[in-house]
């Protein structure tokens, strides 16, 4: 009996691939016979799944996105609502390597949506996912109510936060440690949930 093929697994094999090959070469490097060497396959075997160096990088963005929120739906929820959402913003730091690697791949996938609507279409469904999420968790972190008018304001300057930190610590990781990155979160969730962040 010939033996049966995990697609999803082989789809989920060159997707690490595509990571492995843009985290050393960056966005340049990224071909199909870089992504069949580094997953040890033959450049037929990626174009049987993926037709082009575009839908090898929006899969492992999505890869990469239900990846983050696999990992935060695990983790346990303790503490304060305040801690959790620490917990949760955490998760979008390179304070490690596997998050430093996902941020490479969003750090050059957020290049290609400039000239490219389609990689646009798939940045703007991820990110709105994780502002809702976030938003969520702000709310439930506020210490006071009624909610405030400007909340989304709040969201968006942790969004962007997060972006800046994780942009700036994969270009220059000497100068943004990992306890870099802890300390300035923890200072702007305390500006956000206990200050006046918009004007």
């Amino acid at each position: 009996m010939p033996k049966q093929i995990d697609h999803e697994q082989r789809r989920s094999e060159i997707s690490q691939a595509v990571w492995q090959v843009v985290g050393e070469n960056g966005l340049e490097g990224l071909t199909l016979r870089a992504v069949a060497a580094a997953a040890g396959c033959t450049t037929g075997m990626v174009t049987h799944y993926f037709r082009d160096k575009k839908a090898l990088l929006a899969h492992a963005r999505q890869l990469m996105h239900r990846r983050m929120a696999a990992r935060i739906d695990a983790m346990p929820m303790r503490g304060t609502a305040r801690e959790g959402l620490y917990a949760v913003a955490e998760q979008a730091l390179p304070l490690d390597e596997e998050r430093r690697l996902e941020a490479v791949v969003w750090s050059y996938f957020q290049l290609a949506t400039r000239i490219d609507p389609e990689l646009l279409h798939e940045h703007t469904a991820s990110h709105a996912s994780w502002v809702r999420r976030l938003t969520a968790m702000v709310r439930a972190a506020l210490p006071g109510r009624p909610e405030p008018a400007d909340l989304e304001g709040r969201v968006r300057v942790l969004v962007a936060c997060l972006d800046g930190l994780a942009l700036n610590a994969v270009t220059d990781p000497d100068t943004y440690p990992p306890e870099l990155q802890r300390r300035v979160l923890a200072i702007q969730l305390a500006l956000i949930l206990e200050g006046n962040p918009t004007p």
